[in-house]
């Protein structure tokens, strides 16, 4: 996974911190109210299957060897990763949220498949980007997938990602799952998100049950 972060200076980090807040915690993380409720999403002009919340035993028109498995849940974001990102509108499939980082990790679980043997040259990319509130400039990128233009791979798998959110710990942002599809119809995919969360450091999960060991004792008592 290459990370690239970009260099924070304190006016910057004055403006985060002053640009309003957002809730602690994803809404909707794993897609459970079955739409996508707390999110901001952004398609394809013309998919080739179009991005949405898909329940378990889903599979797109392609027809790959493996159905939609939640990871977390009975739901789970869906897309088929290709249409008309040279000449469409946009070319970034785009599931994001503002959210105030209280916890140092990022985590999700995601799957894809692809067949790009149909003439095209660029590689498609899973990335996942830190913009400022409500989005705009961004602050820090990782790539977590590359779909490499001639490859066939019809299962990943079911992944796990892992994104260091250290840098932004106390701030809101936006955080944004990007896929990238820089041409026309260069061959059918399919990918799946599913159980964001941001994950607390170890020392601040040891308070938190410690302060939970405290309450009981206070019932018992």
């Amino acid at each position: 996974m290459q990370t690239k972060t970009l260099a924070l200076g304190a006016g910057a980090l004055l403006s985060l911190a002053a640009a309003g807040s957002a809730q602690a915690q994803f809404i909707n993380g794993s897609f459970e109210s079955g739409d996508f409720g707390g999110w901001v999403t952004q398609d394809l002009g013309s998919p080739f299957w179009p991005l949405g919340v898909a329940p378990a035993g889903a599979v797109n028109t392609f027809g790959w060897p493996w159905s939609n498995t939640p990871t977390d849940g009975l739901f789970d974001a869906s897309h088929g990763f290709d249409g008309d990102g040279g000449t469409g509108p946009v070319n970034l499939i785009r599931i994001a949220q503002d959210v105030f980082i209280d916890g140092p990790t990022l985590t999700f679980d995601y799957r894809g498949a692809w067949d790009l043997t149909f003439g095209g040259v660029l590689d498609r990319t899973f990335t996942v980007n830190v913009e400022v509130l409500g989005g705009g400039a961004n602050l820090q990128s990782d790539l977590i997938l590359t779909a490499t233009q001639g490859t066939t791979v019809l299962d990943t798998g079911p992944l796990a990602g892992v994104v260091d959110m250290s840098a932004f710990t106390g701030l809101s942002v936006r955080v944004s799952f990007d896929w990238l599809v820089p041409e026309d119809f260069s061959g059918p995919a399919q990918f799946t998100l599913d159980n964001v969360n941001l994950v607390p450091a170890p020392g601040a999960l040891a308070l938190l049950g410690l302060a939970g060991l405290q309450r009981r004792r206070r019932r018992r008592n």
